[in-house]
């Protein structure tokens, strides 16, 4: 059996966003597959917002540059260790890094337990053949206060080959630390969400093609799932991934369709933590999209009412509960089997959520009540909007 071989490709470059001329970096990264003569034949892929990852390369590099400039200007501590007497003299700026003014083996009790054997080691294995060292560790000052030091030195020997003095110098690097540490963890959340977004991808275009009557339908259906996304990655991003408005999310998914007097969106201001925004935003697209195509957006007399509200239901927090109503469409009929799109409906957010969804293809109108546990709302909010329908009408038709 033949296994389709596959090989990913990753880039980056700059764009100028055209709406406000800002200019962003993205990360593009894609699968691509091969057929059985090792031809390609298809893609898998997503661009990523990497600019904050940019940001904090940029001020990694900016730090560096400050440590250069803190040495040449002798602000960083500069030491000298007897081997005989052990004890040790430092430059005067010792105190304002250190915290005080310490001698002797004062300074290695203030070095964290956790990293104090491997400086001991270092200094052991000091010898002519390997006569210095360089090395990172936390230094514990006297209020408690945690620094990250790098220490560069080097030993000095008699005759006989015994160790007489060690000299170096040693520098403050928490900042640096600091922001290798962010970057770390942007890196890893990073990684997490262009796996996360590709399985999504890759799962959406196999249930799509599976589902499509001809390959029309399928680039239509396609065309119109990969677009949510991407307008919902950029939402977040623009957020710095904080969360999504529900009122954004609702309109996004309804413009293309509605006019004035079609659509009726009513609910207070309401923001979703990243993963339910997502899923909403799913959600809403296919509703969206099976009432332009078949239900109430379909009929020029047809409408669409969504609101929603925060209630407690015997909850400790609040639910989100909103209600997807279609009225004046052509009569609604059950489909037979559940295709990608009433599955995304009625199973994404009781399966990740853990909320619940009751979508009732009434024979007057489509009905869909969706609820989304309180621990999935973000604790910020969106300016409350006033007068929503009219807003959007004014939107479409303007």
């Amino acid at each position: 059996m033949f296994v389709a071989q596959q090989r990913e490709f990753i880039a980056q470059s700059r764009i100028i966003r055209a709406n406000d001329g800002a200019i962003r970096w993205l990360e593009v990264r894609c699968l691509i597959f091969f057929d059985q003569v090792g031809k390609p034949s298809h893609l898998i892929g997503i661009n990523i917002d990497i600019t904050e990852r940019k940001q904090i390369e940029a001020l990694l590099k900016d730090s560096e540059a400050r440590l250069a400039d803190a040495l040449a200007a002798g602000q960083v501590i500069a030491f000298e260790w007897n081997a005989a007497t052990d004890l040790s003299q430092r430059s005067e700026n010792a105190a304002q890094v250190l915290g005080s003014e310490l001698r002797g083996k004062e300074f290695l009790n203030h070095v964290h337990a956790d990293d104090r054997k491997r400086l001991k080691a270092h200094i052991h294995d000091l010898s002519p053949g390997n006569p210095s060292y360089t090395l990172d560790f936390r230094y514990v000052c006297p209020d408690r206060r945690e620094v990250w030091l790098e220490e560069t030195a080097k030993g000095e020997f008699d005759a006989t080959g015994k160790l007489v003095r060690i000299k170096g110098l040693t520098r403050d690097i928490t900042e640096r630390k600091r922001a290798e540490e962010r970057q770390r963890v942007l890196v890893a959340e990073l990684d997490h969400r262009v796996k996360n977004a590709l399985a999504t991808v890759s799962a959406v275009v196999s249930r799509t093609r599976h589902e499509s009557r001809s390959v029309g339908d399928f680039a239509a259906a396609i065309e119109g799932r990969i677009r949510s996304m991407a307008a919902t990655h950029e939402q977040l991003s623009s957020r710095q991934w904080q969360g999504l408005s529900l009122s954004d999310l609702v309109w996004r998914e309804l413009a293309p369709y509605a006019t004035r007097n079609n659509t009726e969106i009513n609910g207070p201001a309401v923001l979703l933590r990243t993963e339910a925004g997502q899923a909403m935003a799913m959600v809403l697209h296919e509703l969206a999209t099976n009432a332009a195509k078949y239900g109430a957006l379909s009929a020029g007399n047809g409408r669409v009412s969504v609101r929603w509200d925060r209630r407690l239901n015997g909850h400790p927090r609040p639910y989100l509960v909103l209600e997807w109503q279609e009225i004046g469409g052509p009569p609604v009929a059950a489909p037979g089997k559940s295709g990608y799109g009433t599955s995304t409906i009625r199973d994404l957010i009781p399966y990740e959520f853990g909320g619940a969804v009751d979508l009732i293809f009434a024979p007057e109108g489509l009905r869909c009540r969706l609820e989304l546990p309180g621990d999935w709302l973000s604790n910020d909010s969106e300016p409350v909007s006033e007068g929503l329908a009219v807003r959007l009408g004014a939107r479409a038709t303007g």
